[in-house]
């Protein structure tokens, strides 16, 4: 999971992006996973069960299962934005808004971990994990 968290918050740094031309697909997928991203730490924050801990995990698993093979599909077509010393200028120029959504993100984790306990949170975490799994390239 933690390896998953820092490849996805990677991805998320230098992809997510406001600008049209060449990268204009990117941008489409990349600010849905933005707003997946913001509704899911949204909901952590709101949960104070673990039954509503697991419905967070699973909506944003359900988004994923959608977004995350388009997201696959971005990082090939463009691998030149995994070089953060290579971007184009407008990546560079949203860098502080991935930024604060890792610091985000990374906190709702945390929310997580205190009901690890529960037989649902841990189902939805495994969801979660494979859900996470289909934007990864190989």
């Amino acid at each position: 999971m933690k390896k998953t968290l820092i490849v996805l918050l990677s991805f998320l740094m230098i992809a997510v992006i406001g600008c049209g031309g060449k990268y204009s697909d990117a941008v489409a997928v990349n600010e849905s996973f933005l707003d997946a991203m913001i509704d899911y730490t949204d909901s952590l924050e709101k949960s104070d069960t673990a039954g509503k801990v697991a419905d967070a995990m699973n909506e944003f698993a359900d988004r994923m299962e959608v977004l995350g093979p388009k997201m696959k599909k971005i990082s090939e077509k463009y691998p030149e934005l995994k070089d953060p010393e290579n971007q184009p200028e407008e990546f560079k120029q949203l860098r502080q808004k991935s930024d604060e959504m890792e610091k985000h993100f990374a906190g709702s984790f945390m929310k997580t971990m205190k009901y690890m306990g529960d037989p649902e949170v841990r189902k939805a975490q495994q969801r979660f994990s494979a859900a996470m799994q289909t934007m990864m390239t190989e």
